[in-house]
């Protein structure tokens, strides 16, 4: 009966301990970087603003499907008539707007459905229509991730995906290496080469003397590792509970 127990415990500690990755489908911003439920995704300014529509003059498309159906779906003058079925606002301002105004520059996902463009995973004021240099939000110390992962992947034409950020938001990672600490003296955004450059990056550790021991995320590997470890364990404690059973009828 104690060895029952026990196994019984074995398998509610592995429950609680199974590695959950977050399903981040819904979130408008994955759903850009996947290429989801979009036809164009663009940077561009607010050409006019009417009563029941607003117009987006394109100033750069990303890039993300280099296919002949992905272009022909672009307006041929590359501009976007938008009805107001229901009131536009923006996802995030840079500069803090509530409505959207004449001259913004902005970050747009939209989808055609019936003839007619929409906004599909959002609009978004931006500082600058020059896609390399844009960014979400003025830079200070605590960087929000969310708005610097999205900002690098404009930056780079969509080329930039694979981010990842600690359980404190401190840091922020591409591919494992370090582009982001709130501990660096930091007075500004680090460009697309910034990031890129391994020895820059090191020297931001060695001028805040700061000293890593390695990213403090987990990969894809490793959780399909733990995931199994602990399927394995709760298959095996089903097995033993079951011939426990039978033993005793």
């Amino acid at each position: 009966m104690k060895k029952r127990w026990a196994l019984l415990l074995s398998v509610c500690m592995i429950c609680l301990f199974w590695p959950q990755k977050v399903s981040a489908s819904s979130d408008p911003e994955e759903q850009i970087i996947k290429n989801k439920n979009q036809d164009v995704l663009f940077v561009g300014v607010v050409k006019h603003v009417y009563r029941d529509s607003i117009v987006l003059k394109v100033t750069d498309y990303m890039n993300l499907e280099r296919t002949s159906d992905s272009i022909a779906k672009r307006e041929k003058d590359h501009e976007y008539l938008i009805p107001k079925d229901k009131a536009i606002t923006y996802r995030w301002s840079y500069h803090g707007k509530e409505t959207v105004e004449a001259g913004d520059c902005a970050v747009a996902s939209l989808k055609k459905e019936d003839g007619r463009w929409h906004i599909s995973n959002g609009l978004y004021e931006t500082d600058t229509d020059d896609y390399q240099k844009l960014s979400f939000e003025p830079f200070h110390k605590d960087l929000d991730f969310k708005k610097t992962k999205l900002k690098y992947f404009i930056n780079s034409d969509g080329k930039y995906k694979d981010f990842t950020v600690n359980k404190e938001q401190s840091k922020f990672y591409y591919k494992q290496q370090k582009i982001y600490d709130v501990r660096w003296n930091m007075k500004k955004y680090l460009t697309i080469e910034e990031i890129r450059n391994a020895e820059k990056l090191k020297a931001m550790d060695q001028d805040a003397n700061i000293v890593e021991t390695s990213a403090n995320t987990v990969s894809d590997g490793k959780q399909r590792l733990l995931t199994g470890l602990a399927l394995f364990a709760a298959i095996w404690a089903f097995i033993v509970l079951r011939r426990g059973k039978k033993k005793t009828e």
